[in-house]
């Protein structure tokens, strides 16, 4: 666009200048065969004016072509006539109305300026004429021939390198904070965001580098209350182990160490899960979200446990089936971990697929909410003697988000708690 504008305005400036100083006739080529009528106008003005005035008139109607003198003969080392000066001086006789003995013209070598010239004389008004016959090109003459291209060719400079610089700086900048920024995030992992201006591309590409620096922070935020929630969850059972080697008797059974140990073991494997589900992803592909749900309420329900699938019979989706029931199953497990009966329902919406888990629960209180779904966070402290390390929520919360798709915790008036998962029914990639 910057281009186009300046190769429009340079267009017009050269179209006007055209336009400007385009003769409204054109002139004649250089030559001393045709500058014939500059001459006669110049011996008739000559001629008309009064003695004393010649010699200024001559002095201002000469140019660097053409000089006329009145009564200084200029030297001239005769070169023998060639057509061209017996042409100038037919026509000049013919416009004058002069006879041939009226006028004499003579082919002069080049003078001290290296150029050849053409003497006219007319004796009896002691008028002389010097006509270059190859003319050197002045700065009238080099301005009038290359004003248009000159002055297109500065204007549409003068146009475009400013914009160029701008659109350089434009450009620069932003990148520039960036390259910053990605060499300052080695040192500090929490840094702020980077202001998102410049060209959309670049305002895409530091909108997609915040949201990586934001994602990496939250990465190494969770390795951390990973590492502290398991050396604190681990640290009881360690305890209780040392206590029972230390006091023997039935303290230390086989039974009550082995307890110690799975629970333990059951700790371990869950952060192993995690991290496993944080780095590998299974392939997409099209599933029945409907066969999908309800086999495994069936699965719950054929165990004993009070779980019903309501929703169409069919419906797909491109998605991570495995993964997918992971994060279903995780739901279900907290709501019967608190309430007697999980109902799971699936409708369309939008072409987004909405899963609904609801249970009979207490539910959780706004305010903790948005914590419920950080990882190895725990509503209830006291959840730890069972092996769980908070990771259900975040695990389905993190599948979820590979989706391209949303969860959200509400509570269920006047009992019950709802977790809603939204996802879109076709997916470019995953």
């Amino acid at each position: 666009m910057l281009v186009s504008l300046s190769m429009f305005i340079t267009l017009s400036i050269t179209s006007f200048l055209l336009f400007l100083f385009r003769p409204d006739i054109p002139p004649l080529p250089h030559g001393p065969w045709t500058n014939a009528l500059a001459i006669e106008t110049g011996i008739q003005a000559l001629q008309a004016a009064p003695p004393e005035n010649r010699a200024r008139i001559a002095k201002n109607i000469s140019n660097a072509d053409i000089t006329f003198v009145i009564g200084q003969p200029f030297l001239c080392r005769e070169f023998p006539p060639n057509p061209i000066t017996n042409s100038m001086k037919r026509i000049l006789v013919l416009r004058l109305n002069l006879y041939e003995r009226d006028i004499e013209t003579k082919n002069c070598a080049p003078d001290t300026r290296g150029n050849p010239f053409t003497y006219i004389s007319l004796p009896r008004d002691n008028i002389s004429v010097r006509v270059y016959d190859h003319p050197p090109l002045h700065f009238h003459h080099i301005m009038r021939l290359t004003m248009p291209l000159t002055i297109s060719l500065l204007s549409l400079l003068a146009i475009i390198l400013p914009l160029t610089f701008w659109s350089i700086w434009h450009i620069s900048r932003p990148l520039r904070n960036i390259a910053a920024s990605a060499d300052a995030f080695g040192y500090d992992i929490s840094p702020a965001p980077i202001p998102i201006q410049g060209p959309t591309e670049v305002r895409r590409l530091t909108h997609a580098f915040n949201r990586m620096q934001a994602r990496i922070a939250a990465s190494v935020d969770e390795r951390t209350r990973m590492l502290m929630a398991i050396g604190h969850d681990l640290r009881t059972p360690l305890t209780r182990l040392f206590m029972r080697l230390e006091l023997g008797g039935e303290e230390a059974s086989p039974e009550a160490m082995h307890h110690d140990l799975t629970l333990m073991k059951k700790m371990l494997n869950g952060a192993l899960y995690f991290l496993k589900e944080q780095t590998e992803a299974e392939r997409a592909e099209n599933a029945d979200l409907s066969s999908l749900l309800e086999s495994l309420c069936l699965e719950y329900s054929a165990v004993g446990q009070n779980v019903t699938y309501t929703g169409p019979s069919h419906l797909t989706c491109i998605c991570q089936a495995t993964a997918l029931e992971r994060a279903v199953s995780n739901l279900i497990e907290n709501g019967l971990k608190y309430g007697t009966h999980v109902d799971v329902h699936l409708h369309e919406e939008k072409n987004h697929a909405v899963i609904d888990v609801k249970d009979n629960g207490p539910g959780i209180p706004d305010t903790l909410q948005p914590s419920a779904l950080l990882p190895f966070y725990r509503l209830d402290p006291a959840r730890a003697s069972d092996g769980g390390l908070g990771l259900g929520l975040s695990i389905a919360d993190a599948i979820i988000a590979r989706h391209h798709g949303h969860l959200s915790l509400s509570n269920i008036q006047p009992r019950g708690f709802q977790a809603r998962i939204v996802l879109p029914l076709r997916l470019d990639s995953l």
